[in-house]
């Protein structure tokens, strides 16, 4: 078993935020905004408007985790046949 790279996995979080910002959501019954790629992990309200802005959203930390490890996965991958193909230049 292959040990965590950190500066990765953080990288990875840190796409998923900016992704959630720049990929389209998706409408659900005209009044919920779900947002996140490739699992949804926040739910946006169009309701009344209230005091805390936060009352009219909805967190899913699994959502959030799953698709870090995801982008985690996919990264490492890219790295690991980048640093193949490079081996494989050298020689």
């Amino acid at each position: 078993m292959e040990k965590i790279n950190w500066e990765i996995l953080n990288l990875a979080f840190w796409i998923e935020i900016i992704l959630s910002y720049i990929l389209p959501f998706k409408v659900v019954n005209h009044f919920q905004y779900n947002i996140g790629w490739p699992i949804q992990f926040i739910s946006v309200y169009d309701s009344k408007p209230v005091l805390n802005p936060l009352m009219s959203m909805s967190l899913n930390p699994l959502g959030l985790l799953l698709n870090g490890v995801i982008i985690y996965w996919v990264i490492s991958a890219a790295v690991k046949a980048y640093n193949k193909l490079k081996y494989q230049e050298t020689k």
